[in-house]
């Protein structure tokens, strides 16, 4: 047992660096630029609809309608991912996204930008999302070795996490200083670099597999026959079923609540302005960078499963302690926590999908489970719009939505026997 030991902890040592892999620090660049303008513009869009437009019940129409393309539209993009260059599908996405958002700054000009347009703006990026996030997260593994899996996927959510830290802050710096103008014009040209990086990666991936891969699934199936192959590849997987049945009643509960009731709990519970909200974004950033970095330090191997779980259960707690709080540093700490368990939950799992999955079918795995995970998030939103535009507080939704997770969460320990074993 102990030279068992010895040698695991030895094969751990001799993992090298994943940034000694050219093509995966393409890839930590493009996301790290990409992370830091869905930080900015998520900050901005959400002020925008409860500061400056003062129509706080149309933010849940706002994420409704960005959520709603993505849950469409994300198992032809796990499809598009399988079958296409996945660095171009991501160059498409940001690139697109930049070239709208450089209209939207003249909309701001003119005093256009109404309720309206930015739900259009919304959800055509929910589209563009649906193709980005299932080709990103499949092209991970082709960027390094697979015993680099786990701190490969550490470092994407911590950089991540850690564009949540700094961009807020620089987006609420942003919009004390330039406004609107210069936090969207910063977010536009940002991603553009990043649909410039996408490129390069492209230039760098062995394009003659793919391409064969893809002329190869071309000629044999449909658009419609590729999805049915990924639904046939999950429905043989206990695990992948148990997972994807639980993220779906997870984000019910959960993102919804949160996503919508941190603007509005930063301008209610706390009294606070767009710095307060910075900071509870920043926060939860906080807390999944440290998740982060505390897993990727352990290099997780073993028991991911169960480590998951576990996490997940706490998820609910926190979220918990963060509704019934009332002052800002106990919010703090209570979203800090709530940080650490979702990267906990999150990336141990992501490693196993990615370990026990075939290469062909990685793509529609990841938009399969992504697709599950947003299953009920549209009517999550709807359903939290509804209760705030009948007046109910927002404080009341989130510990109602807190004890909901809770009971899901420990249902999951107890119940989900192939969850807790997996590796």
């Amino acid at each position: 047992m102990g030279e068992a030991s010895t040698i695991n902890e030895t094969e751990v040592v001799k993992v090298p660096s994943v940034f000694k892999e050219y093509r995966f620090v393409l890839l930590f660049l493009t996301l790290l630029v990409s992370s830091f303008s869905v930080s900015f513009f998520m900050v901005a869009t959400n002020w925008y609809v409860v500061d400056y437009l003062g129509l706080e019940a149309m933010l849940g129409i706002v994420f409704f309608a960005s959520s709603v393309p993505r849950l469409l539209f994300m198992l032809i993009g796990g499809v598009i991912a399988d079958r296409m260059s996945k660095a171009w599908v991501m160059f498409l996405s940001d690139f697109l996204k930049g070239v709208l958002l450089l209209g939207v700054i003249g909309l701001l000009f003119y005093d256009a930008y109404t309720i309206w347009p930015l739900v259009a703006l919304a959800f055509v990026f929910g589209v563009l999302d649906a193709f980005f996030w299932p080709a990103s997260s499949a092209i991970l593994p082709e960027t390094v070795k697979e015993e680099q899996l786990t701190r490969a996927n550490t470092v994407i959510d911590m950089t991540r996490q850690g564009s949540m830290i700094i961009g807020p802050l620089l987006a609420a710096t942003m919009l004390a200083t330039g406004g609107y103008v210069l936090i969207f014009t910063i977010t536009a040209v940002s991603l553009i670099i990043a649909g410039v990086i996408d490129l390069l990666i492209k230039k760098k991936m062995p394009e003659k597999r793919e391409a064969d891969h893809s002329k190869d699934v071309q000629r044999k199936e449909t658009m419609i026959q590729a999805i049915k192959g990924g639904l046939a590849y999950v429905r043989q997987s206990p695990f992948l079923l148990a997972l994807m049945t639980s993220t779906i009643f997870l984000n019910f509960f959960f993102s919804g609540p949160l996503q919508l009731g941190m603007p509005l709990f930063a301008s209610r519970i706390l009294n606070g302005d767009e710095v307060t909200y910075a900071f509870l974004n920043g926060g939860i950033a906080v807390g999944m960078l440290l998740g982060g970095v505390g897993v990727g330090l352990l290099n997780i191997q073993r028991r991911r499963g169960l480590i998951s779980i576990l996490a997940m259960s706490s998820l609910g707690l926190m979220f918990l302690g963060f509704s019934l709080s009332t002052t800002f540093i106990s919010s703090m700490f209570f979203i800090i926590l709530l940080g650490v368990a979702i990267s906990v939950t999150n990336i141990p799992l992501i490693a196993v999908i990615q370990s026990h999955t075939k290469r062909e079918y990685l793509g529609r795995v990841m938009s399969l489970t992504s697709f599950a995970s947003m299953g009920l998030l549209p009517v999550s939103y709807l359903v939290t719009s509804l209760f705030l535009a009948i007046g109910i507080a927002i404080e009341l939704i989130m510990l109602v939505s807190a004890v909901g997770l809770a009971v899901v969460c420990f249902i999951i320990l107890f119940k989900a026997k192939v969850l807790r074993t997996a590796d």
